[in-house]
């Protein structure tokens, strides 16, 4: 922002024809200008003293932004877009209009009396500013007019981008081109599922017909882009939503592998949580389920799935199961946002259970000695200990149990899960067991003396 010349390209400038200077000139003469400074004597503005007004703008908006006054940036806002258009640098022109965008698009966002028509005006104005920033721009326009319900709309301008062609097709373009023609598919399939709704509760041939329609357009395109290696979740699972819908199991799966293994395809996590949602959904055998899982456990064993990979492997009664669910449950604990969970406490301590049942006690032992300094420091600790008997007395008896099962002897740990578990148990009534033992003695003295009489 202090390099004048730089940003302006002030050489490039000084270059151009006469004729060329005389015009830009001319044009920023035309300008809005909010700077202080006084012209020329021959009442025209220079180039540096045109972009000196812009910077002193964009600076009045952010101060206006950090406060939370948006009439005041809106103010602003609308005297830089001014002097933008009244003609400037081509190459001030092109950096300013992504600024301009942004900038905008925040103030519109946070205007108490801004509208629709608002929006639609503004981005509008955009798209013959900035062309290089157009599709883009129509996206984005999409996405707001979606959120208001205007699917028609969104999807015209949506057609507009996709058809948009500027100069030299670019890597970047084409990545653009890639996500605008994916967000047609994603737009086809929500105009399917609100017509479907409809459909349903209909029995008019045409209802089904036009949603029989948008199914077949959303296919086509959603086919296409998540065959194309990449990130694509929100379509892959529009896709499948549709093809469940016709019953089409067999290309749903197909879809679903090819996007969990092909090796073409970036690492995906959810590509794996997907396949076994789908595989969970469809009563798929069990070694399928432990097998999408097992995936997901080396890319992400911190996944709240693990803790039904553990379930599932408990279930297959082979003893290597059983260990491999000691170690993804012992895995699981190892993250922070896991350390006070009761529920994957406990599924450790069932797991060690039932290995000791089937006399494997020393398996535990051997996992819990490569584990056992970070364990020690991580989970068993006595401030750790006195903050659980305050905070959750259950998880602090679950975890003891734990630690009795690895053969440790932690003896301060110990020492306060035991005090914690004497003051939980209920005091006896020592003046209720006085009174009652008075009773039975009168009790019996007067048996005694009736027997007398």
């Amino acid at each position: 922002m202090d390099d004048i010349e730089t940003e302006l390209n002030i050489a490039a400038a000084r270059s151009d024809s006469p004729e060329d200077k005389g015009r830009n000139q001319e044009q920023i003469k035309q300008a809005v200008l909010l700077h202080q400074s006084q012209p020329d004597p021959r009442g025209s503005f220079t180039a540096i003293d045109f972009l000196k007004s812009n910077r002193k703008c964009l600076k009045l908006i952010r101060e206006a932004m950090l406060r939370h006054n948006w009439q005041e940036a809106a103010r602003y806002f609308s005297s830089y877009i001014q002097t933008l258009e009244a003609g400037t640098h081509p190459q001030v022109r092109s950096a300013a209009s992504e600024i301009t965008w942004r900038l905008g698009t925040e103030i519109l966002r946070h205007l108490p009396n801004s509208s629709l028509d608002d929006f639609n005006a503004f981005y509008e104005q955009l798209k013959n500013f900035g062309v290089r920033n157009y599709s883009k721009i129509c996206l984005e326009h999409c996405f707001h007019l979606m959120l208001n319900g205007q699917m028609d709309e969104a999807k015209r301008q949506l057609s507009i981008a996709d058809s948009w062609r500027y100069g030299k097709q670019s890597n970047a373009q084409s990545m653009t081109k890639k996500l605008i023609r994916s967000y047609c598919g994603y737009l086809d399939y929500l105009i399917w599922n609100e017509k479907k709704t409809s459909a349903l509760g209909s029995e008019e041939e045409c209802a089904n017909r036009e949603m029989h329609s948008y199914f077949r357009q959303a296919s086509v395109t959603l086919k296409e882009i998540v065959s194309q290696p990449g990130v694509w979740d929100p379509f892959v699972l529009s896709y499948i939503h549709m093809l469940e819908f016709y019953e089409d199991k067999d290309v749903a799966l197909q879809v679903l592998e090819n996007y969990a293994y092909n090796k073409e395809f970036p690492l995906n996590p959810n590509a794996h949580v997907y396949l076994y949602q789908f595989l969970k959904r469809h009563k798929a055998p069990r070694a399928k389920l432990i097998g999408s899982l097992r995936i997901l456990h080396s890319l992400v064993p911190s996944h709240e799935l693990m803790l039904e990979l553990c379930s599932l492997l408990l279930h297959t009664k082979q003893m290597s199961d059983l260990e491999e669910a000691l170690t993804v449950s012992m895995d699981l604990l190892e993250f922070s946002s896991w350390k006070c969970s009761i529920k994957a406490w406990k599924c450790l301590l069932n797991i060690m259970k039932k290995l000791k049942m089937k006399k494997c006690i020393n398996t535990v032992r051997k996992e819990w000695n490569v584990r056992r300094s970070l364990w020690l420091s991580l989970h068993y600790r006595s401030y750790i200990a006195r903050r659980d008997s305050l905070q959750n007395v259950q998880l602090l008896m679950v975890k003891r149990d734990v630690l009795r099962f690895t053969g440790e002897n932690n003896r301060d740990y110990f020492k306060i899960a035991l005090r914690v578990e004497r003051a939980s148990k209920p005091k006896p009534d020592r003046l209720g067991e006085k009174r009652e033992r008075m009773a039975t003695m009168k009790s019996k003295k007067k048996e005694k003396k009736t027997l007398s009489d």
